[in-house]
């Protein structure tokens, strides 16, 4: 019996006020909904990746071989070596594609053996298998850069062959490989045969090795590589360089876990803003029921009872809240599992979300909640009978006698007397004031986090430009006499000046006759190159990020940009950099860090007359041409790319062309997605701020209900009274918004740091989006005067004898 009037008592609470326990649950579900979308893909898309990644069999480690092509004696030789579990030879050749006027990167993966591929596999979509001699196959990424499919074909060109067209004989999916759109640039498998007919006289000059022990470190996997490369030498190869990339981890996937752990905490945040608004209203309610609390404590109850029956409405407001968006978070979970996959270029083999997931995201749902409403429930029983009989619904503490009271007691002096005691019932309720401050300065600071790391991202984007005083970068395939680029280009009207550089690949000097590099076979992730800079050259300003520039001596010096610290974190200005250019050891003094957006890898700038005369390299010579043009737009960039490329062909080759709109195309891609999804979770987190400004108003004017028939019995007409309403509803969210202000600056800029380390190897500027407090202002203004137009019209027509008699 006394368990059923418990049930009844809760049941009445539920219902009595429908709209409230909805309201309620329905801030729970949000927040579960959001924990259970994220940790749902978090789960999926890391289980995914791995098997995508590992399913493809990555070489442990790469031989580049020079001169002569690797042999299959070679090949059986190294197989039979200590430690090495697979080998096999490849080749990797970056050319270019025309696409109608404009020219992309293209890569070309030559295969030894479609049939019996051993690492690096890649899988049949669709078309013919092996490719025809003659005809190539192209990533399932790459059909949208090339504008042309299985059947279709694309004009390309090798480093010494001439432009024709390459049928397109299938599709695969390498997902070891980030999205050709992602990159701008194509991906295409061949045969050496093909490689051939395209102009190409090399063999097979890669060797690929998995070892024996498949969860090898980095340091067993560089032993076992030196091994193989002594053995390779000893059969009269020269080897170049081995190229170790990160064990067994997906190009990108440090910066999915980070992205994903990312939106895991923000949708934690959600849920406990939900827990906040709940604990608030439910704290609310114990106030207008004290005098029940009071009575029911009368014939017996005890508080720990009394604790347990408003549990018990916070466990089944939870549980409503956990069954209705479990299965909805399963939906929006499978949503952004398409999305980020598509992103990454991953195939889900097994979408189904792991059991455990479901019983955090339960867990998660029904404990943080009872753990928001702890203090308030607690609080709100422990009240004794005679000040629970006594209570009127407001807070019994003495006005007037604080210093912030005798503050407000003051205004009346100078605002309406309206004004001050708005003021005054604002701060009646503290405990409930602070908890509604802190959520709605919750919601606002991660709403206009999520547009201050928007508008960060934009101005680190903005840098490629600002420190960057040229709009084009051409690579060659050869060295060219400088002074003959230089006038060719200089010809093209539009142009307004021209550099001749140096590039070369490069890394740190080893104890042994060849470079070892943390590469990925993609030849991008994780590369390392050396730029001849021209004396006194205008086009780049780089902000130093410790020591100076190059000076215009010439000298061995070298300034490095800010991600080598990822490679080599205890270098320090002043040190002597050792580094093999060429083949060739050579020494630097370092003299500078700067700051470096758009570089794909680590770099480091010399004086191009020290790297001819260090690495063999004729000074009067250049690889690389950089280009500065009238209009920067571009439209503009991308036409004078195209005469640029026709006048150079007359005494050059060209390797690629760099649009630096490419450039900046490219980075942006790789992180279109967090920016996306983190004003995505800023929308949710504003709706539930604006919920938690509702309920707040609306429970502060229920609970004063018979103050309020007291004011209209001596007088004040409904105007008035509606009138101290809003002005509440309004200074509560002027409050917030300057908390909500200082705690985005902190937000934004750890997430800045996050982010920015993750895409740029340097942290995103502060930035502070204007945008974003317009919103939140026009959220707040907007969700207090939903929020009070109700309560404030109920209270203006209710009759003095309702009021008073309000319980």
């Amino acid at each position: 019996m006394k368990f059923r009037m418990r049930f009844m008592k809760v049941y009445r609470d539920l219902t009595a006020n429908f709209s409230r326990s909805l309201m309620m649950a329905s801030a729970i579900a949000i927040g579960v909904l959001s924990v259970g979308s994220i940790l749902g893909a978090y789960a999926v898309l890391t289980r995914e990746m791995a098997r995508n990644y590992l399913g493809t069999n990555p070489a442990d480690a790469t031989l580049e071989i020079k001169g002569r092509g690797i042999d299959q004696h070679l090949v059986e030789q190294v197989k039979k070596a200590d430690g090495v579990g697979g080998a096999e030879r490849h080749a990797t050749i970056l050319g270019r594609m025309k696409i109608g006027g404009d020219w992309y990167p293209m890569l070309f993966f030559v295969v030894d053996r479609f049939d019996n591929m051993t690492t690096n596999r890649f899988t049949r979509i669709s078309g013919a298998w092996p490719p025809p001699t003659g005809t190539m196959l192209v990533e399932r990424t790459a059909r949208t850069v090339m504008q042309s499919d299985e059947g279709g074909q694309v004009l390309v060109k090798s480093p010494h062959g001439q432009l024709r067209p390459l049928a397109i004989s299938g599709v695969v999916h390498d997902p070891g490989l980030a999205p050709a759109w992602q990159e701008q640039e194509g991906y295409g498998y061949i045969s050496l045969e093909t490689l051939h007919e395209l102009g190409e006289s090399q063999g097979f000059d890669e060797l690929r090795i998995r070892l024996t022990n498949h969860n090898s470190s980095p340091q067993e996997i560089e032993k076992v590589s030196r091994r193989v490369a002594e053995l390779a030498r000893s059969e009269g190869y020269e080897v170049e360089e081995v190229q170790i990339p990160p064990p067994r981890r997906h190009p990108h996937q440090s910066q999915m876990n980070a992205i994903l752990l990312l939106f895991l905490v923000f949708s934690f945040l959600t849920l406990v803003l939900s827990a906040i608004l709940v604990s608030t209203s439910l704290a609310t309610v114990m106030t207008r029921q004290v005098r029940e609390i009071g009575v029911m404590k009368t014939i017996g109850a005890s508080s720990a009872q009394i604790a347990g029956l408003y549990f018990l409405t916070q466990v089944l407001l939870a549980l409503v809240a956990v069954v209705v968006s479990m299965p909805l978070s399963r939906h929006t979970a499978a949503l952004l599992i398409a999305k980020i996959s598509t992103i990454l270029n991953l195939e889900i083999f097994d979408p189904s979300i792991p059991g455990w997931v479901f019983g955090v995201e339960a867990l998660a749902g029904l404990l943080i909640p009872l753990a928001a409403a702890a203090i308030p429930v607690w609080r709100g029983s422990r009240v004794s009978v005679r000040e629970a009989l006594d209570s009127y619904g407001v807070s019994t503490t003495r006005f007037g006698v604080g210093f912030l009271d005798r503050f407000i007691s003051r205004l009346s002096f100078f605002f309406s007397r309206g004004f001050a005691l708005a003021l005054r019932n604002i701060f009646r309720q503290r405990w409930r004031l602070v908890m509604s401050l802190g959520l709605l300065a919750a919601g606002g600071a991660l709403f206009m986090t999520a547009l201050n790391v928007s508008k960060a991202w934009d101005v680190n984007l903005q840098k490629i430009y600002k420190y960057r005083h040229y709009d084009l970068e051409m690579r060659l395939s050869e060295p060219a006499e400088s002074r003959d680029v230089i006038s060719a280009i200089q010809s093209v009207r539009g142009v307004s000046a021209v550099e001749a550089w140096q590039r070369y690949p490069t890394a740190f000097v080893q104890d042994v006759p060849y470079d070892i590099v943390r590469v990925y076979p993609d030849k991008g992730h994780g590369s390392f190159v050396v730029l001849g800079v021209p004396r006194k050259t205008n086009f780049v300003d780089f902000p130093l990020l410790g020591g100076g520039w190059l000076s215009d001596s010439g000298g061995n010096e070298v300034v490095l940009n800010h991600t080598i610290r990822f490679q080599a974190p205890n270098l320090r200005v002043g040190d002597t950099v050792n580094l093999s250019i060429q083949g060739r050891p050579t020494q630097w003094k370092l003299v500078g860090f700067v700051e470096d957006i758009g570089s794909t890898g680590a770099t480091a700038y010399v004086p191009a007359e020290a790297l001819a005369n260090l690495a063999g390299i004729s000074p009067d010579t250049a690889n690389m041409i950089r280009v500065a043009l009238d209009d920067r737009g571009s439209d503009a960039v991308l036409r004078k790319t195209r005469d640029v490329e026709d006048v150079l062909g007359a005494h050059a080759h060209v390797s690629m062309a760099l649009p630096m709109t490419l450039i900046r195309n490219a980075i942006a891609e790789h992180m279109s997605v967090l920016v996306s999804a983190l004003l995505a979770l800023s929308v949710l987190m504003a709706l539930v701020g604006a919920f938690g400004l509702a309920s707040t108003m609306s429970m502060n004017i229920m609970e004063r209900t018979r103050e309020l028939g007291v004011m209209r019995a001596i007088g004040a007409t409904p105007a008035v009274i509606g009138r101290i309403v809003v002005i509440e509803g309004f200074a509560i969210s002027a409050f917030s918004v300057v908390l909500a202000v200082a705690f985005a600056v902190g937000l934004s800029s750890f997430l800045g740091r996050l982010i920015g380390n993750m895409a740029f190897r340097t942290p995103l500027p502060l930035a502070f989006s204007s945008l974003g407090l317009g919103l939140w202002l026009l959220i707040l203004i907007v969700g207090s005067a939903a929020a009070t137009a109700i309560p404030a019209r109920s209270a203006g027509k209710m009759t003095v004898r309702e009021a008073l008699a309000y319980l």
